[in-house]
């Protein structure tokens, strides 16, 4: 998309959300196309739950949250800690919760939730297609937007969408707002990308994420910017019970 197109496109996603969450007949014999479904993710309610506690650390200076999930390197569990957190938002709050894939290069969200690797942000912002809105079965408030196919030039899509006041203009549809990051320490790119959410979650693989990782994912980011470290991968042998009077 040209430079002058963009405040264009911010106002066609905001136009694509809208229809796509009003399935109200607009006239006779036509109604607005209902947004796709997509299968139900199996996450485990033990997961869910400290994806609960991940998110309610998070400081909440307005009244509406845009919470990033990163990690290091590819491999942490970051995208699945991305959807826990939304779908705990989502079944706590019962308000309108966006969950979006910035993970351009390696997108991961299509095998989540079993849709095609297509018209997704990637698609969309390259006007190539039109953009897949899905929501979750069990949760009519989760709408969730895909990256859609890997991309060859993800640096210069999320550009675009850091040139917009998009995610400015999400927050007066969406309280909540769950963002999918790259990596920090894999990808080029990914500092313009956290640049998107207000407060970060970092994700941390028990017995993989060196320390030495951590320190430079944190200077990157700015100790300020990062609401919580999610310790994941962990196989704790003590009860729960037992680890919460410590």
């Amino acid at each position: 998309m040209a430079e002058a197109s963009l405040q264009s496109a911010a106002k066609d996603l905001l136009q694509t959300i809208d229809a796509a969450m009003d399935v109200r007949r607009i006239g006779p014999g036509f109604i607005i196309r209902p947004p796709e479904a997509a299968k139900p993710v199996g996450l485990p309610p033990w997961f869910i739950d400290r994806c609960r506690r991940a998110y309610l650390s998070a400081r909440q200076d307005t009244d509406h949250r845009v919470i990033g999930v990163t990690s290091a390197s590819h491999g942490e569990g970051k995208s699945s800690v991305a959807i826990g957190i939304a779908t705990a938002i989502a079944a706590d709050t019962r308000e309108p919760t966006l969950l979006v894939e910035c993970e351009l290069e390696r997108p991961s969200f299509c095998d989540f939730f079993g849709v095609p690797a297509e018209r997704g942000l990637t698609e969309w912002l390259d006007n190539t297609a039109a953009l897949r809105i899905i929501r979750v079965p069990y949760l009519p408030q989760l709408v969730v937007i895909p990256a859609g196919a890997p991309h060859p030039d993800p640096a210069r899509l999320l550009y675009q969408i850091s040139e917009t006041n998009v995610i400015a203009d999400l927050t007066q549809r969406f309280r909540n707002i769950v963002l999918d990051l790259p990596p920090m320490l894999d990808i080029a790119y990914s500092s313009l990308a956290s640049r998107l959410a207000e407060r970060i979650l970092v994700v941390a693989r028990y017995g993989e994420t060196s320390v030495e990782d951590l320190e430079r994912l944190i200077f990157l980011l700015g100790r300020e910017r990062i609401s919580g470290l999610i310790l994941n991968g962990t196989d704790f042998r003590t009860p729960g019970w037992l680890r919460r009077l410590f």
